[in-house]
């Protein structure tokens, strides 16, 4: 899967390279951003260039994650993508991260509206899905302003951290993506 450049009015959306490695290593290394995950603190260089090579560096065939910098300084704030691509469903999920001190400005908001542009524009997805903690009411949000709809509750999906945890479970329809935006204009 191509990993794409985008930008948006605050951010610059572009592929992760190995020097973003020690970006990496900042943003897993935080409690915050993995609280409502299984993943584990990561807590050297090592372990972040082994999620990049896994997970985070372009070119993988079913997903990308792009590093989200503020246009203005070029500092990174956090990742974005899109993952679980299948061409022939035309779906993807979609997820992120944003370091704590940026939280409540808009910023993800911000990347996810042009992330899903992307996906239904130029990938042609017809659906896009993201699942958070009931608990993680900052995502919850950027979702429902994005203009997900909640379909559903997983109970006790994923068992992590010492106990079993509920997943939300949202969809975007392109079509509902359009109608959307076209009222917007």
């Amino acid at each position: 899967m191509e990993t794409p450049t985008l930008r948006t009015t605050r951010l610059n959306l572009r592929p992760i390279t190995p020097a973003d490695i020690p970006f990496i290593l900042k943003l897993f290394s935080r409690g915050e951003t993995n609280l409502y995950s299984a993943y584990a603190d990561i807590k050297t260089l090592t372990e972040a260039e082994g999620m990049y090579e896994t997970y985070l560096k372009p070119g993988f065939p079913t997903h990308f994650r792009v590093v989200a910098e503020l246009r203005e300084t070029g500092e990174p704030v956090g990742t974005i993508g899109l993952y679980s691509y299948s061409e022939g469903n035309r779906r993807a999920e979609m997820g992120y991260d944003l370091l704590s001190e940026h939280w409540g400005g808009g910023l993800m908001t911000e990347a996810v509206e042009e992330v899903l542009r992307y996906g239904f524009e130029e990938l042609n997805l017809n659906r896009v899905e993201a699942t958070t903690e009931p608990e993680n009411a900052a995502s919850v949000r950027v979702l429902e302003r994005a203009g997900f709809a909640l379909e559903g509750r997983l109970r006790e999906r994923h068992i992590y951290k010492g106990g079993a945890h509920d997943e939300l479970f949202f969809g975007l329809l392109a079509s509902d993506w359009r109608r959307r935006h076209q009222a917007n204009r």
